[in-house]
């Protein structure tokens, strides 16, 4: 009886033995669906990079005189400057959860603030350009301040702000176009070069490597990175969740005058709407690099990518003649895919 009783499994042991072999087939359908996503994965991230290298192949086939020269290089170079500038700011303020709609009326804002304080009051180019970095250091100041300490949507908020600046700006200016008095000083300061290569180049450059040092070598971009994912978490573990948000908005519109800095020096004047058309490149950039991130996340170097995924694409298209319509249809239909291409990654 002893015997039998060893030979037959009890009733206690059939459940184990069933639930071991659910176990095991359980950790089969993990590693199965692990698998998948990773490729899905590794198909999403690369498919930003090869359609770059794709879109250059495109362009160098279709304008082999004129896409691959020192000349095209060196424009595609200038034209990404400002957008660089500005996504780097962006990236930031993702990065941490929020969103901003605000930048580009502060590029507005500054750029008529310095001219109009130079060409019309007088003012030296200095203390014009400090005039312009304090008002959009305050524009920042008061989204973040309102954002971090409300319920308040950062989409609302950012509009709101963003309308109010550019109702400024325009009365400032009496919305008219100003090129009259500007310093030579200011006018020359974007036609410098350093070894070839114009310091709008070279401040962008400067802009992406702090960046890039803050947001993955320090305990700043270590915390920006913990806020965006778990805001809550974060404040229960001590991190200081309010102030980063105003810090991301501050950065952000700084950054935001600098490029207004850039663009009314190469234009040597002040134009309304002139920061029109830098909301849609600089998020699509942001989205294109967060697709082609291994974490799907918000990161300054895949926005540069994407940053330079835009303008090739704008200067290729514009050496072959093609309209600005059919310029604005493609961006639209990359940031499309670019959104999409980072949700998935999220989700991943």
């Amino acid at each position: 009886m002893m015997t039998e009783a060893l030979a037959k499994p009890t009733n206690d042991q059939e459940p184990s033995d069933a639930s071991a072999g659910g176990v095991r087939s359980t950790a089969v359908g993990v590693t199965g669906h692990e698998r998948l996503t990773r490729s899905l994965d590794f198909v999403s991230r690369w498919a930003v990079v090869g359609g770059f290298v794709l879109l250059v192949l495109y362009f160098a086939i279709r304008t082999p005189d004129t896409f691959l020269t020192p000349d095209t290089l060196r424009t595609v170079l200038d034209q990404a400057a400002v957008p660089l500038i500005l996504v780097v700011g962006l990236t930031i303020v993702l990065a941490v959860g929020e969103f901003d709609l605000a930048y580009t009326s502060v590029v507005g804002f500054s750029g008529a603030v310095v001219i109009v304080l130079m060409s019309r009051e007088g003012w030296p180019v200095p203390m014009a350009v400090a005039a312009a970095l304090a008002g959009g250091a305050i524009a920042g100041l008061a989204i973040g301040l309102v954002v971090s300490r409300t319920s308040a949507s950062s989409f609302i908020v950012t509009l709101a702000v963003g309308s109010v600046l550019t109702g400024v700006e325009l009365s400032i200016s009496d919305n008219t176009t100003i090129y009259q008095n500007v310093p030579e000083s200011f006018r020359v300061l974007t036609r410098n070069e350093i070894l070839t290569v114009r310091w709008p180049v070279w401040a962008a450059a400067l802009t992406l490597v702090v960046a890039w040092l803050a947001m993955h070598r320090t305990r700043f971009g270590r915390h920006v990175y913990a806020v965006g994912q778990n805001r809550t978490a974060s404040f229960l573990a001590g991190v200081p969740v309010r102030r980063l948000v105003v810090i991301a908005f501050v950065v952000m519109s700084v950054l935001s005058v600098l490029a207004a800095l850039i663009l009314t020096s190469r234009s040597a004047s002040y134009y309304p709407n002139a920061s029109q058309g830098l909301l849609l490149n600089t998020y699509a950039a942001a989205f294109l690099g967060a697709a082609a991130s291994r974490r799907a996340r918000f990161s300054v170097l895949g926005s540069a990518l994407g940053v330079l995924w835009i303008v090739t694409l704008q200067v290729g298209l514009t050496l072959m003649n093609e309209s600005t319509a059919l310029v604005n249809l493609i961006q639209g239909a990359v940031l499309a895919a670019a959104v999409l291409l980072a949700a998935r990654g999220k989700r991943a």
